[in-house]
């Protein structure tokens, strides 16, 4: 069996992903604490199970921070282990010892760089640091000019973003970006034409499987740049396929052919597939294998030219779609398995009752949560026989609340956004059919 997961390598998460998360399995231990519905029992007050409600809401939204807490500790543990042969390795030549032994990769380029080419790279690295996520970029030349590029799912969320070098230098004033059609690449154009920038490989240079390069970036979004040495795995039409260690945070990031010195890809994202050995004993481990991908910067992409505002406003759109699907899947969920609402033979899922419950509690005064709210409070004190009455009411809240996003949706014109926003818009879209359409 093989569980497929994409990973977009930036440090953020938005509503979309924690919703997400919320259907595969937990493995935190903060999950593991469960809240007692009280406020659903007969023998409290009206105002008694409002203050109770009240109360379980905050400490949903606490277990929900804990577990995003939690996610990102576990992704600095992570790192940290796999650095520490790499530690052990250069102490040990730097104190005349022969390094641990460790399982020979076959591939010496990994293990050795030309002095000096990560430092002679990073100057023309730059962090982006924006309200919502982090991630990297770099100075690149295309024909005669100098731009920054960086994968569009860095910069999209952002409404301010600041682009600095690792010597603490700012740059500022884009007034437009361009977008590549069918990859997540954009690039920005500075206003100092005296910038020097990296030079992109040409399509007759393109690099070979098996070719060493190295992925530069800001790791977990710390505000530092780390070079990852690597070599190119695979090719696809649009994609090479990398193993260097490449990490949210280092998406945006250039990646270096170690022969040439020319960038011959951006970082994107990465696949994580668990496998499980059907005749493995139950509970057996897992076996995660995860592949790394770069943009082809060897390609003459078509670009799209917008003003900086348009991009964000394009987000703007979908991040309400995501706020809307991320309502209705949690209405659909607490009025048909959650609390007071048990079907026959289904046992409801405490994790995702938890996250519903977050996702209304994040704003109460929306219109359409005061809905589900004002449904679920009656449902939870009627009998049996009023509560059959009342799912069929409950179908028409969670049709009328999509009705009303159809309405807003349809004013948008999404085949005028950038690339990027017009797959993340479809994919939006086609998640909440799934989500409105599925058992929940």
């Amino acid at each position: 069996m093989t569980t497929f997961i994409q990973v977009i390598l930036r440090n953020r998460h938005p509503l979309l992903m924690a919703f997400g998360c919320a259907l595969l399995p937990s493995v935190h231990a903060a999950s593991e604490t469960q809240i007692p519905d009280y406020a659903a029992r007969g023998d409290f007050s009206e105002e008694q199970r409002g203050r109770i409600q009240a109360r379980q809401d905050e400490l949903v939204s606490t277990l929900a921070n804990i577990n995003l807490t939690y996610a990102k500790i576990e992704a600095l543990k992570a790192k940290i282990e796999s650095q520490k042969t790499t530690i052990a390795a250069l102490t040990a030549k730097l104190e005349g010892k022969e390094p641990p032994s460790t399982p020979q990769t076959g591939d010496p380029g990994k293990d050795a760089l030309p002095n000096g080419f990560i430092a002679g790279v990073t100057p023309r690295i730059v962090i982006i640091e924006g309200d919502k996520g982090n991630g990297t970029g770099f100075l690149c030349r295309s024909g005669n000019e100098v731009w920054v590029y960086t994968a569009a799912h860095v910069l999209s969320g952002n409404r301010t973003i600041t682009v600095r070098d690792n010597t603490g230098r700012i740059y500022r004033d884009f007034e437009f970006l361009e977008c590549a059609e069918g990859v997540d690449l954009v690039r920005l154009k500075p206003k100092d034409a005296a910038l020097e920038g990296l030079d992109l490989v040409l399509p007759t240079q393109a690099p070979k499987v098996g070719e060493t390069i190295v992925a530069i970036g800001n790791s977990l979004g710390a505000g530092s740049l780390t070079g990852e040495p690597g070599n190119i795995m695979g090719v696809q039409e649009d994609m090479w396929e990398v193993d260097a260690e490449i990490i949210p945070g280092n998406s945006g990031g250039p990646v270096v052919s170690v022969k040439s010195g020319k960038v011959v890809g951006i970082v994107t994202h990465l696949t994580i597939a668990r496998n499980r050995d059907s005749s493995a004993p139950a509970g057996a481990d897992e076996k995660p294998e995860v592949k790394r991908f770069a943009a082809r910067l060897d390609k003459n992409w078509e670009w799209r030219k917008m003003p900086v505002s348009r991009f964000v406003k394009e987000w703007e759109h979908i991040e309400a779609m995501d706020l809307a699907s991320s309502i209705t899947w949690a209405s659909v969920y607490l009025m048909h398995t959650g609390p007071g609402a048990k079907r026959i033979g289904h046992t409801p899922d405490l994790e995702r009752i938890r996250l519903a419950e977050s996702i209304l509690a994040r704003d109460r005064n929306h219109m359409q949560v005061q809905r589900v709210d004002d449904w679920l409070k009656r449902y939870r004190a009627a009998g049996a026989v009023r509560q059959a009455e009342l799912i069929k009411e409950g179908n028409q809240i969670i049709e009328r609340n999509l009705d009303e996003i159809r309405v807003k949706e349809g004013a948008l014109k999404p085949e005028t956004f950038s690339w990027y926003h017009r797959q993340n818009y479809k994919a939006e879209i086609e998640f909440r059919d799934r989500l409105t359409k599925a058992d929940p």
